[in-house]
């Protein structure tokens, strides 16, 4: 998927000459083409479409969901829901979001299913401030003690616990972003959010994820 949406972002932010607008066109015809052959249900495209996309979806959906035979169970329904609903692709975004949203869209029910409770306000751990501006706490560069007192496993495995704390709209773009590596626009696609929305979110998960790791390294626990 980063293979392909790196050659169209290198055609996209080329000079607007006719040729450059020419190979977008053609990135699109072939879009349509392989989009037409899965609203046919053809065995070959339907492959390819599974091959192509179900690594980078059933990823997005552990990290999300984190349980595997949920996150399998959720790829599964996302390829078929793509093959059902090949029709209303409109092309008003490039079919990797489109695929990755249904992705997302289907983790967020799942979870709502389930009922999922224990998330932690998040206001508990995001800095609070002065009038005058300045923080009421000290912010603490705990950067340097993760090198000292934790091995890089660790360290995962804690940003892992504490992100899944979090409420689903912060976790999802923390997923997107900082786990599953999308760039801002891809992510804010995805999301069907604005660029400034979704940098909130993101700004709002890593504050309190900076404050939970560093609570932990001043008490040694969780």
């Amino acid at each position: 998927m980063k293979a392909a949406y790196t050659g169209y972002a290198r055609i996209r932010n080329s000079d607007e000459s006719a040729p450059g607008r020419e190979e977008i066109a053609g990135i699109r015809l072939k879009e349509a083409e392989f989009l037409d052959e899965i609203r046919r249900a053809s065995p070959a495209a339907v492959e390819e479409l599974f091959d192509r996309y179900h690594p980078k979806v059933y990823s997005l959906a552990r990290s999300i969901l984190k349980n595997e035979s949920d996150a399998e169970e959720v790829a599964q329904d996302v390829f078929l829901t793509v093959v059902r609903k090949a029709g209303l692709f409109r092309g008003q975004s490039a079919l990797y979001s489109w695929i990755y949203r249904i992705c997302v869209n289907t983790c967020l029910m799942r979870l709502r299913k389930q009922r999922r409770n224990g998330t932690v306000p998040i206001g508990e751990y995001l800095p609070v401030f002065t009038s005058e501006g300045r923080h009421v706490r000290q912010v603490e560069d705990w950067s340097r003690g993760v090198e000292r007192r934790l091995l890089e496993k660790e360290l995962g495995q804690l940003i892992e616990k504490y992100a899944g704390d979090l409420s689903e709209k912060y976790r999802t773009v923390f997923v997107l972003c900082d786990v599953q590596g999308f760039s801002y626009e891809e992510a804010a696609q995805i999301m069907s959010l604005s660029i400034p929305a979704l940098k909130s979110r993101l700004h709002r998960s890593r504050l309190y994820l900076r404050e939970r790791l560093g609570r932990y390294l001043r008490e040694g626990n969780t």
